[in-house]
């Protein structure tokens, strides 16, 4: 073999590097503040509610690290907020509202 073959063989069998985020990253990728996440990852109370990925700290450092695919993993599995549902204005309804609710529950629609 040569020497590209070679390279091309141990390319091919190691895994793609890991990676290394800090909280400056992790912020950028879910939209949270520096502040928020690291009072998330410190605080007893947040510590179990899957509100960030966990985080873990390099041997003799005080810095929040995370593994980039453990963020992605987590990402994909928390589903989006679904908007609250719509409320109904207060007071009372327009006339035009009661005449298509009216209409609606004389057609099809309200059987």
């Amino acid at each position: 073999m040569s020497g590209q073959q070679l390279v091309n063989v141990f390319l091919a069998d190691t895994p793609p590097p890991v990676r290394i985020i800090f909280i400056e990253q992790l912020s950028a990728l879910i939209g949270k503040s520096c502040t928020t996440i690291r009072t998330f990852a410190t605080c007893e109370k947040y510590k179990d509610r899957n509100l960030i990925p966990r985080p873990f700290k390099m041997p003799g450092s005080r810095r929040l690290c995370w593994y980039e695919r453990d963020v992605l993993e987590w990402i994909e599995s928390t589903r989006p907020a679904e908007p609250p549902p719509s409320r109904r204005p207060r007071g009372r309804p327009t006339k035009a509202e009661q005449l298509a609710r009216q209409r609606w529950a004389n057609s099809a629609g309200g059987r």
